[in-house]
Formats: structure tokens, C-alpha cells, sequence
């Protein structure tokens, strides 16, 4: 059935798909303005991905102590993952018998975040105002041996050679309301750009903002990375793939219940954001251009998550734009390639669905962790280019404690256009030279194998990495494969040491004809948490 069509002066047709999204856009504004109404949690900075939280606390929900959270949109604040640890924290106090899961809870991570857990049981507990110089210090040598590939690292790079970096995370708070956070690298390369002789030294703010609360209603103006979807390994949209944006970004930090026929949603979370992008784009490429994101998460059962992703990238130099434009450019869907309303937009749903509690019922593992996204690029009465994301993680496996098995596999090659995500003449999915979406790339797909365990202090993990790039577009696909290995010791609460190894093969490298590769990487990194 075709779509009614209004005609507008300028001769330009809005499609019925156009007043679906202003309603999407209406919606989540709506849904914003309810969320102030929430819970009135002091101003807080978010938790970087670097740190083990986010794996511990998926443990965790695997468990069944926390069933609140809404981890398809991360980074969590640092006040969010209090409630959440108030929440795993009393479901363990009220355990006749006190479990392994709730031993781990109430070690180190409770220790780090034991003033915004103490906000949450008692407002007001915590001071107003307060300033931590340095909150985080980390150093990390890196060694590797030919071109290896290296992503989900916040777009910091390494070169062939030595390559060493030193950074710390300064964080504060003014009177509740305001929050900043500030995170400097200062990076040494042996041979930057891959350049026999060039080393090179640099200091950068790699991540800095500033952020003002008002109620369950957040504004972040800065520097930051961010992560949309149920994926470990990568996600269609939104990883951390690429360098930190600077963008603003409007999201409530804790998630909101919903009134009226709207509580069936359950739990609720948004995140809009702008930025614009200056990372020396050339050629047929558009200088400058802005970067839009919308994402609504729901949670309508305490097993089952989904969300909805929207992204576009527009506008930039000599192409000036009105608010209408905007309007028009984000919610029309109609492709005006070579015009000022020209762009590039990608479209995801994505679903989780944990099963706890399920050895009674199979022998196979604990608890079971399914998920896919799903993702379509551009034109037509539904975008299509589609592309998906599939995944499970099985909580101790085989009866095996703290341990998790994981695959995920993605495919960005889409029959009708392979090359057609990340990939576009004016306006690509990139970010200084990096895709902020899935590191696989256009026409590509990856497998992706991990086992990890905890034990006592020590953290390991063994995997592989099976990746296909120019699968319909090249004569010779290119293939990795990369088995890596991680281990990791807690030398104290608050400090720990992890080392890594990676080999990589490579087949047809860049679709050269049996140009192949064999490339290393080793890596020791040292961090403290004060």
C-alpha cells in the first residue's frame, strides 16, 4: 500500500515514513520532559568502558540481583551504577545464604563506588561539591609487529614498533547540579604513521566534559564516547570504535518509569545528542559536517530490553542549513544527493533477552544472554541496506564459576548495495579515519569467539576474531584472524596489571592478491583507582 504524500511549496514530497519519525522525535521529547519528574539523584560523571564494572556487572544481572538496569546504552554515571549496586547489595543482605556473586559485589567495585551507593540508600550523605584530582591513573606499553589491527579502543592508535601512553582521569562536582570530568593521555610512538623513524610524542585531551543536572534531566557538553546496542563485540550504530566526540548530549541518567499507558514500556532511557565533526575530511568527502543520534531504551519485562537507534550525518562546509532543513533532512527520508539536504542515515532495533536461573532446566550454563540488532541504511518507505548483529553469552558454562563463554557474529553485506554501510560519497560513517560503528567495515562480516573466567584475583580471557572484508565488492577478499589471549592480577583492591597477546594472520591483505600478513601485538598496562 502506498504512502499518502503531502506536496510542499519547495516541491518537495514528505512521505507518511517523515510524520512517523517526527512522532518518534515528539515521543522521545515527551518521554524526556517525563523523566524529569524522577528521581532527584546528584550530578555525576559517566564510568569509562576501560574499566571492569561493566563485565562484572553483566555477571551480575546473570544472576538475577540486579533487574533494573538498561545495558544497551552505556557509559552508565557513576550515580546510575550506585542504584544498581544498591539494588544487587539488598537482594544479597536478604539471601539466607550468602553466594559467590554477592561476595564479588561486595569487594573492590562496591569499595569504588561506596559514596553514590551511600547516596542512594541516604540523600545527601555525599558532599555537594567536592574535586578528585586524580581519580584514575593508568600506564601501558604496547609492542607490535607489522600493520595490526586494532579497534573498540576510543580510536587510539598504535604503530608498528614500540608504543607507550600515560593517562589519568581528574573528576568533580559543584553544588549537585554540575559534574566535569577530564581524562589527558600523553602518547610516545616509535613509528608514527607506520614511518620507520618517525617517533613521535603527543599530549591531548582524549576525553573532557561538563555536565549539568537538573532532576532525572542531563545536559553533557564535551568530549566523550558512547555505545548503543546489546553487542560485547561491536554494534551497527554506535561503538567505541572511533575517537570520543564532541558533541551535546541530552539523555536522563537513570531510567524513568513511565506514567500512564505508557508503563507497559517499563523502564525508560533516551539519549540525543549533536556534534560536529572536524577531522580533516577531503576529497568528494564534506568538511565539518554534523553528526545526529537518537536512542530510546526500554525494559517492559525485568529478562527482555530493547531499543531503537537513529543516526544521520549532514550538513557541514557550504552547505547552510535552517532549523526547517534539519527538520526536513532528519525526518523525511527522502535521498537529495549532491543538494544541501543531501545525507547519510542509518536506522536499529535491537533486543536482549537474559534467561537466569535455567541449570535446573539444562546443563549447559547458569544463565543464558540473547541478543540482535538489526539495522537498515538510507532510502525507501522502510530504509533498507540492511544489516545484523547476532549474539549469546552463556554464565558458567559447564557449571564452571565465574566464567562466561560468548560468540557474536555481524554481517554489513547486504545484497542489494554490499558496500553500502559506513561507506558514502559525501558523508561516511567515520570519525578520524575510523568507523563509529562496527569495526568490520563495509561489505564485511565477523565471527567473534571469547572465554573468560575470574579466579580470586586473577582474570583471564582466550578468543578469536574471525573478520571478511570486500566480500561481494573485491576479487580477493581479505580475511583475518586473530586469536588473542588476556590476563590480569589484582595486586590490590584499587590496583591491578594486565597483560596481552594477539596473532594475527592475514589473508589478501587491503584485497591484494596474495599479499598476506603475520603481525603481533604484546601489551602491559598498570592502573590504580584512588
Amino acid at each position: 500500500m502506498e504512502g499518502v504524500v503531502v506536496k510542499e511549496k519547495d516541491g518537495y514530497f514528505w512521505s507518511i515514513t517523515c510524520l512517523m519519525r517526527i512522532r518518534i522525535l515528539s515521543a522521545a521529547l515527551f518521554f524526556a520532559f517525563l523523566s524529569t519528574s524522577s528521581a532527584f539523584a546528584s550530578s555525576s560523571v559517566n564510568v569509562p568502558f576501560a574499566l571492569p564494572l561493566y563485565r562484572n556487572m553483566e555477571l551480575w544481572v546473570a544472576k538475577g540481583l540486579i533487574q533494573s538496569n538498561l545495558s544497551s546504552t552505556r557509559p552508565f554515571s557513576r550515580a546510575e551504577v550506585g542504584r544498581l549496586l544498591a539494588e544487587a547489595l539488598d537482594k544479597c543482605d536478604a539471601l539466607k545464604e550468602p553466594t559467590t556473586a554477592c561476595s564479588d559485589l561486595q569487594g573492590p567495585t562496591a569499595k569504588y563506588f561506596e559514596e553514590e551507593v551511600s547516596e542512594v540508600r541516604s540523600r545527601g550523605s555525599s558532599p555537594s561539591t567536592f574535586l578528585k584530582p586524580i581519580d584514575a591513573l593508568s600506564i601501558t606499553y604496547n609492542r607490535l609487529s607489522g600493520p595490526f589491527s586494532i579497534y573498540n579502543n576510543e580510536g587510539i592508535n598504535y604503530y608498528d614498533g614500540n608504543n607507550a601512553s600515560v593517562q589519568f582521569q581528574s573528576r568533580g562536582r559543584l553544588w549537585n547540579v554540575f559534574s566535569f570530568f577530564i581524562q589527558p593521555i600523553f602518547s610516545y610512538y616509535q613509528k608514527f604513521d607506520q614511518i620507520e623513524g618517525n617517533d613521535e610524542d603527543e599530549l591531548r585531551m582524549h576525553k573532557g566534559y561538563v555536565k549539568l543536572t537538573a532532576g532525572n534531566f542531563e545536559v553533557e557538553v564535551g568530549r566523550d564516547s558512547l555505545w548503543w546496542g546489546p553487542g560485547y563485540h561491536g554494534a551497527l550504530l554506535m561503538s567505541n570504535n572511533a575517537h570520543p566526540f564532541d558533541m551535546v548530549k541530552l539523555s536522563n541518567p537513570e531510567p524513568t518509569l513511565l506514567p500512564w499507558i505508557f508503563h507497559w514500556l517499563g523502564p525508560f532511557k533516551f539519549n540525543l545528542f549533536f556534534s560536529e565533526l572536524n577531522d580533516g575530511r577531503s576529497g568528494s568527502n564534506v568538511a565539518h559536517p554534523y553528526l545526529y543520534g537518537l536512542r530510546l531504551n526500554f525494559k517492559p519485562h525485568p529478562f527482555f530490553e530493547a531499543g531503537l537507534s537513529h543516526l544521520a550525518l549532514f550538513g557541514g562546509s557550504g552547505r547552510d542549513l535552517s532549523f526547517f532543513d534539519v527538520i526536513k533532512i532528519l525526518y523525511s527520508n527522502k535521498n537529495r544527493d549532491n543538494t544541501k539536504f543531501e545525507s547519510n542515515q542509518e536506522l536499529a532495533v535491537d533486543v536482549a533477552l537474559m534467561i537466569p536461573n535455567i541449570r535446573k532446566l539444562i546443563f549447559l550454563a547458569d544463565s543464558v544472554k540473547l541478543y540482535a540488532e538489526g539495522g537498515a541504511e538510507d532510502t525507501g518507505t522502510l530504509p533498507d541496506r540492511r544489516a545484523y548483529l547476532v549474539g549469546m553469552a552463556l554464565y558458567n558454562p559447564f557449571a564452571v564459576e565465574k566464567a562466561v563463554f560468548r560468540v557474536e557474529y555481524a554481517d554489513l553485506s547486504p545484497g542489494s548495495v554490499p558496500a553500502a554501510w559506513y561507506s558514502h560519497g559525501s558523508y561516511p560513517m567515520q570519525y578520524d579515519g575510523r568507523v563509529f560503528g562496527h569495526h568490520a567495515g563495509s561489505d564485511a562480516d565477523d565471527i567473534f569467539f571469547e572465554w573468560s573466567q575470574d579466579i580470586e584475583k586473577f582474570f583471564y580471557k582466550l578468543g578469536l576474531d574471525r573478520e571478511r572484508s570486500g566480500i561481494q565488492t573485491k576479487a580477493d577478499v581479505q580475511e583475518k584472524n586473530q586469536y588473542f589471549g588476556e590476563m590480569g592480577y589484582r595486586i590490590k583492591d584499587n590496583s591491578n596489571i594486565t597483560v596481552r597477546y594477539s596473532y594475527e594472520e592475514i589473508t589478501n591483505y587491503m584485497n591484494v592478491k596474495d599479499d598476506d600478513k603475520r603481525n603481533h601485538f604484546l601489551g602491559v598496562e598498570a592502573a590504580l583507582y584512588f
